[in-house]
């Protein structure tokens, strides 16, 4: 039986071995379900539900979100009867998907409802302790010029101009929602939490460290060759590693049947 219903909210991959567990995987600012393309082929076991947000992939014509609590209200609210399954499930957020898993993990503390078997984040500082900057309101030139001098998007995107001013207005949101995003929880307790960050990413290290501040059980960390998008470029060193990271979450479980 399949209990999974169908939503705009994300994009479901599913390989060849039958599903056991769910990664639900949340892409990095300007980024859309398709960075996750092919995972699950690379995942056995494990069904991957790539986050599809308002103004991205095929609902870039969709006004996107720049508040944080709505973003994350409104998306647990198609995820809970998921998260209430007997399905085992992890969270995977790169970059400004990272801050957005973290914040769910704690909304899910919050009201007691089931928690993730693996937080795995990446490429990205903990924000409470990152300085903040007012990237979102710059004229569209200068925001086009900090995107270049930050490398924080994709080169594709960057060296083609109808499409950089097509996402735009979505990558303003993503910005946005970093910018305005005030960590209100003074912890999170009881999930096994791993960090991957880049070796040449331009991220401090202690901003990465930081996680361990707010998070109760020993946070593991992970170098990864590379820069900001070794998502990309490392993608088969990484998907590698958050395979042994969901092993166990495969050990001991029933196959969940699906159509």
């Amino acid at each position: 039986m399949n209990e999974l219903h169908a939503s705009q909210w994300w994009i479901r991959q599913l390989g060849a071995a039958p599903m056991r567990a769910r990664l639900i995987c949340l892409p990095y600012a300007g980024g859309n379900a398709r960075v996750f393309h092919g995972w699950a082929e690379s995942l056995p076991g494990i069904e991957v539900l790539a986050i599809q947000s308002p103004g991205k992939g095929t609902r870039v014509l969709e006004p996107p979100c720049t508040d944080l609590d709505r973003l994350c209200k409104t998306l647990l609210a198609e995820l809970m009867p998921l998260l209430n399954s007997p399905v085992p499930y992890s969270f995977f957020g790169h970059s400004n998907g990272a801050l957005i898993a973290f914040e769910l993990c704690c909304r899910l503390q919050a009201v007691g409802a089931p928690m993730p078997r693996r937080l795995l984040l990446s490429a990205c500082g903990a924000p409470w302790v990152r300085q903040k900057q007012r990237y979102s309101t710059l004229d569209d030139a200068a925001f086009k010029t900090m995107l270049r001098d930050f490398k924080a998007t994709p080169p594709e995107v960057l060296e083609h101009e109808p499409l950089l001013d097509l996402l735009l207005p979505g990558l303003r949101a993503d910005f946005a929602l970093a910018e305005d995003y005030a960590c209100a929880w003074p912890s999170l307790r009881g999930v096994v939490t791993h960090v991957f960050h880049g070796a040449e990413d331009a991220i401090p290290e202690a901003e990465i460290a930081a996680w361990a501040q707010r998070i109760e059980l020993p946070v593991e960390f992970e170098r990864m060759p590379g820069g900001h998008f070794f998502i990309h470029d490392e993608q088969k060193r990484l998907l590698a590693a958050i395979a042994r990271q969901l092993a166990d979450t495969l050990r001991d479980r029933p196959v969940v049947l699906t159509h």
